[in-house]
């Protein structure tokens, strides 16, 4: 049996920054997010039309990179900090801290580093510096709470509690998966592997409320339940684990059809993604913990208040 990796949880603003940058510019998985397009439009609204026309063009692709830069900086108590870290390093202190994780680093780090840190200072002056502080403080407090469990929950448990059905298995080179919340990209988890670490920026879609909200949780749940071909793959998944392929011919869909489908089904909690190693998932499993969750969602939803 392989050894189970570590786990080591992260937090500081400047990831939030990063990631409701990339949420911004990334629009093929925006309609699977929470704040949806109308949080796009509202935000443009707020930015100077020249640089929301600059925004509308933009491929920004170094957003696992810059993660991992945040991991290893000293300086991350406010984006602030962490952006003046970034502009003061050099382009070979940059390659070297990069390179234990690593394969392919482009030879222009110098320049996608000023690319990035021009991106991010006028992000963060024109929207993120705004956020409402109580998510942040949401997402200080869910690391906190993560820091504790830490020591008590198994690393493969844990990271499919906080990422809703997300089972990193164990493989003889990976080490260590670093956890990292978010709220931007919420319902959706942002994973990536690297040569013996993982880095997993986890959803906390009630970072933004101010009292518990079942019904965040809820719809997607009943979403998936009232869809007849999901039932179906479902049915198939309590009975075994499936690839993709094995449940295209069980539901005879296409197969962009059934990857829609356990989209939508992992996202909601019901069934499991196995990822060996790399970003590209293995096989599916049933998280047969919602079965038993759905009742108390039910009541909590029934008896709070609007």
């Amino acid at each position: 049996m392989n050894e189970l990796y570590s786990i080591r949880v992260e937090w500081s603003p400047a990831y939030e920054c990063i990631i409701s940058l990339y949420t911004y510019i990334y629009e093929k998985e925006r309609k699977h997010y929470l704040l949806g397009t109308a949080w796009k439009e509202e935000t443009k609204q707020k930015l100077p039309a020249s640089f929301a026309d600059e925004l509308a063009d933009e491929r920004w692709e170094v957003l696992h990179r810059l993660v991992l830069l945040v991991a290893q900086s000293p300086q991350t108590k406010s984006v602030e900090e962490f952006l003046g870290w970034l502009e003061n390093i050099p382009p070979g202190e940059i390659y070297e801290r990069l390179a234990p994780w690593v394969e392919t680093i482009p030879l222009n780090l110098g320049e996608i580093r000023d690319h990035s840190l021009s991106l991010l200072t006028r992000w963060n002056e024109h929207y993120f510096s705004k956020v409402d502080p109580h998510i942040l403080e949401s997402l200080q407090r869910s690391a906190d709470e993560l820091m504790v469990r830490v020591k008590e929950t198994p690393p493969i448990d844990l990271v499919d509690h906080v990422t809703n059905g997300i089972w990193i298995e164990p493989m003889p080179d990976l080490r260590e998966v670093v956890l990292i919340p978010q709220y931007h990209c919420a319902h959706s988890s942002v994973l990536d592997f690297y040569r013996g670490l993982a880095t997993c920026m986890y959803p906390v879609k009630d970072a933004a409320t101010t009292k518990p909200q079942p019904l965040l949780e809820l719809l997607p749940i009943t979403q998936c339940l009232a869809d007849e071909k999901r039932l179906q793959i479902l049915r198939c998944l309590a009975k075994k684990t499936c690839t993709l392929g094995e449940l295209q011919k069980q539901v005879s869909l296409a197969k962009s059809t059934v990857h829609h489908h356990v989209t939508a089904l992992r996202r909601a909690g019901l069934i499991r993604a196995h990822y060996t190693g790399s970003t590209t998932i293995s096989y599916y499993s049933l998280r047969e913990a919602f079965v038993e969750r759905l009742p108390d969602l039910l009541r909590s939803f029934f008896h709070t208040s609007e």
